[in-house]
């Protein structure tokens, strides 16, 4: 399942992997991944497979991964 037009930031795709396993791709660069923890919550490694940030849920793991990794402004609700 790819997510376009919806993801946060231009041009970015997010694959799901597998279940709980999603990873973001832009211009075919590897951004990052999102891995579903055991607690529900969502963590978020960059492309170095360093973890950015906990997250309650996908959408807000996706927008912060690339928020991050891209050097775009995002606050958290």
């Amino acid at each position: 399942m790819n997510h376009r037009g919806s993801s946060p930031g231009a041009g970015v795709v997010w694959s799901r992997v597998e279940d709980g396993f999603h990873v973001g791709s832009r211009n075919g660069a590897l951004l990052g991944y999102i891995i579903r923890e055991r607690d529900r919550r969502f963590t978020a490694y960059d492309m170095r497979s360093r973890p950015v940030g906990k997250y309650a849920d996908l959408t807000e793991a996706m927008h912060g991964l690339v928020a991050l990794t891209l050097g775009i402004g995002y606050e958290r609700r």
